[in-house]
C-alpha cells in the first residue's frame, strides 16, 4: 500500500530507485578503484625511499616524484583555469554584442515611431 502511494506522488519512483542503484553500484566500485590507487602510491613511494635515501647521501639534487607529480597537476590545472576564462571572455563578447544589437533595434523602433507619429 506504502508503494502504491509513492507511485501515485512520483510516478517516476521505481525508475528513481533504480538509478539509486546503479549509482550506488558506480560509487562502490570508484571507491575499490581509487583503494587500488593508493595502495599503488604507496608501494611506489615505499620503492622510491631507497633511491631517494642514496640520491640524498650521494648529495645528488633532485625532484621529488610527488613534488614533480604536483607540479603537472598545477600546471595543468592552471590551463584548464586560463581556457575557461577565454571561454568566458568570448561569452561576455557575444553578450555585449547582443546588448548592442537590442540597444540599436530599440533606439531604431523608437526613432520609427517619432518619424510615424509626426
Amino acid at each position: 500500500q506504502l508503494e502504491f502511494c509513492i507511485e501515485t506522488f512520483d510516478p517516476n519512483a521505481k525508475k528513481h530507485s533504480d538509478q539509486k542503484k546503479e549509482l550506488l553500484a558506480l560509487r562502490m566500485a570508484v571507491e575499490d578503484e581509487l583503494a587500488l590507487l593508493k595502495e599503488k602510491q604507496i608501494k611506489a613511494m615505499d620503492e622510491f625511499r631507497e633511491s631517494e635515501e642514496a640520491l640524498d647521501q650521494a648529495g645528488f639534487e633532485f625532484l621529488h616524484p610527488v613534488d614533480e607529480n604536483n607540479d603537472e597537476v598545477l600546471s595543468r590545472r592552471v590551463k584548464m583555469v586560463e581556457y575557461k576564462a577565454h571561454l568566458s571572455k568570448q561569452e561576455e563578447v557575444k553578450i555585449a554584442a547582443e546588448r548592442e544589437e537590442i540597444k540599436r533595434m530599440k533606439t531604431m523602433k523608437a526613432s520609427t515611431k517619432v518619424e510615424g507619429g509626426a
